[in-house]
C-alpha cells in the first residue's frame, strides 16, 4: 500500500470507527468550532461533548434527539447551552421521569451511550462500523440494545467484544474466535463451536438458555431454519422480531418431533412462571392441505401458535423464474457462455419436469400414511387419486415451486 489516499481509491468504502470514550468534563468552556471539528472522531471527543453538539444544526441535533430516546425509553436529551456565568461554560441537561441533571451527573453507562449514539449518527447505512469491547461500558441489557441498534444502521459492523451476550445476540456464523498463537481467526460453524466460545469467555451456558430469563415470545424452528429465517428478516424489516433481544429462538428437530412444541407452554408456565407467546414454525414437507390443518389444529389447542410454510420448505421461497434467470445467466457468463431469457426459462422448466414424478410419488406416500394414521377408511385408490389432484391443482396454478423438494431442485 502506498499511502492512505490510494488505499481508499482501491476500496472506497466508508468506515466509523468509534473512539475511545471517556467520562464527561464536569465543566466544558465554549471552543474554537474548527478546533472542535479536529477532536470529534478522536478519544478527546468526550471532553468536548456538548461543544460538539453546539455545533451541530437544530435539524442533526434532532435526529440524535430522536435516536437516544427511540432507544432508551424514558429518556429526552436537551441542546446544549451556555449557562450565563463567567467564565462561561457550557451545560447539556437531560430528563429521565421527570427529573432534570446536567450529563455530567449521569452515570457512565449512559454517558458511554450518548457518545456512541453521537459516532453512530456519523454513517450512513452503506457504512461499515468498527467497535472495540463495548462491553467495558455497558451492563448485558445495554450491549444488547446496542448490538440491534447498530445492525439496523449499518451495512456491516465489526465488535470485537468478550461478551456473552453480544455474541448470543449474533448469528453463529457471524462470531469468530481470535486466539493468540493463530495465524487466523476460527469462524463459529457448530452448537459445539459455540459452547467452546462460551468456555473462552468464562460463561459454558447455552447461548440459547442465556436469554430465557428476557424471553416475551418464543419461536420454534425445524433444525437450522432459524438463521436462515433470520438472514430472510434481516433482509426484508429493519426491526424484525428475531432480532428482538425479548425474543428466544429455539430448535426442535423435525416435524416428528411436533410434541417437543406441544409440551412448551406448559413447561415455561410450571417450571419458569413465564407466560410467554410461543410460535412454531414447520416445513410442509409433502403433506396434504387435511394433514396441516389437522396439525394446526391439534397444536393451537395446547396454546401454540402454529404455521406451517406453503411451500415444501423454506429455499422453496426462492424458486421464483426472474433471479433464477439472472442466476443461471451469470453463471453461463462466468464460463463464457451467453445464455438467453427464453433458454434460461427452458432449463428452469426441464429440471422441474425432472423431478415432478418423484414429488407426485412423495406426496402420495404421505398422504397413504396419513389416511391409514387417521383411520379414516378411504380405499388406498381414492387416497391416491385425491393426493394426485391436489398435486395437479398447485402444480397448475403456482407451478412446481410450491411442491417440489426446494433443495432438490436446486442441485439439479
Amino acid at each position: 500500500m502506498k499511502n492512505k489516499s490510494f488505499f481508499s481509491r482501491c476500496f472506497p468504502e466508508r468506515v466509523v470507527v468509534v473512539p475511545t470514550l471517556s467520562q464527561f468534563e464536569e465543566g466544558e468552556k465554549p471552543n474554537d468550532p474548527e478546533y472542535v471539528r479536529s477532536v470529534e472522531y478522536t478519544r478527546l471527543a468526550a471532553r468536548n461533548f456538548r461543544n460538539i453538539w453546539r455545533n451541530k444544526s437544530p435539524a442533526e441535533f434532532e435526529e440524535f434527539r430522536e435516536l437516544v430516546s427511540a432507544h432508551w425509553p424514558g429518556i429526552e436529551v436537551h441542546a446544549p447551552e451556555l449557562n450565563g456565568r463567567y467564565p462561561p461554560q457550557i451545560q447539556m441537561f437531560f430528563q429521565e421521569n421527570g427529573l432534570h441533571r446536567e450529563i455530567y451527573w449521569s452515570g457512565f453507562g449512559f454517558q458511554a451511550w450518548l457518545q456512541m449514539m453521537t459516532h453512530f449518527l456519523r454513517g450512513e447505512e452503506s457504512d461499515i462500523l468498527v467497535l472495540d469491547e463495548p462491553d467495558v461500558y455497558l451492563h448485558a441489557d445495554l450491549q444488547r440494545r446496542l448490538f440491534h441498534v447498530a445492525k439496523k444502521r449499518f451495512k456491516q459492523i465489526f465488535i470485537a467484544t468478550h461478551s456473552a451476550e453480544l455474541m448470543n445476540e449474533a448469528n453463529a456464523a457471524d462470531v469468530i474466535l481470535i486466539k493468540p498463537g493463530l495465524v487466523s481467526g476460527a469462524r463459529i460453524t457448530s452448537d459445539a463451536g459455540y459452547r467452546s466460545a462460551h468456555a473462552l469467555l468464562g460463561s459454558s451456558e447455552n447461548a440459547d438458555f442465556a436469554r430465557l430469563a428476557r424471553a416475551k415470545r418464543i419461536v420454534a424452528f425445524e433444525g437450522n431454519d432459524r438463521t436462515l429465517f433470520k438472514r430472510f428478516e434481516q433482509k426484508v424489516l429493519k426491526g424484525g422480531v428475531l432480532s428482538d433481544p425479548d425474543t428466544l429462538s429455539i430448535k426442535i428437530g423435525g416435524y416428528e418431533h411436533w410434541h417437543r412444541v406441544d409440551n412448551l407452554t406448559w413447561m415455561f408456565k410450571e417450571l419458569f412462571g413465564m407466560e410467554a407467546k410461543i410460535v412454531a414454525l414447520f416445513d410442509r414437507d409433502y403433506r396434504s392441505d387435511a394433514e396441516i390443518d389437522d396439525f394446526q389444529r391439534r397444536l393451537s389447542d395446547s396454546g401454540v401458535v402454529c404455521r406451517v410454510l406453503q411451500r415444501k420448505e423454506l429455499e422453496n421461497y426462492l424458486l421464483e423464474t426472474e433471479p433464477l434467470c439472472a442466476a443461471i445467466q451469470k453463471a453461463g457468463l462466468r464460463r463464457e457462455v451467453r445464455i438467453s431469457e427464453r433458454e434460461a426459462q427452458d432449463l428452469i422448466a426441464t429440471v422441474a419436469e425432472v423431478h415432478r414424478e418423484d414429488c407426485l410419488i412423495n406426496i402420495q406416500s404421505f398422504a397413504t400414511k396419513y389416511s391409514s394414521l387417521k383411520r379414516d377408511g378411504r380405499d388406498p385408490s381414492t387416497v391416491l387419486k385425491t393426493a394426485k389432484i391436489e398435486f395437479d391443482q398447485d402444480w397448475s396454478t403456482i407451478g412446481f415451486k410450491k411442491r417440489i423438494g426446494g433443495k432438490q431442485f436446486l442441485r439439479g
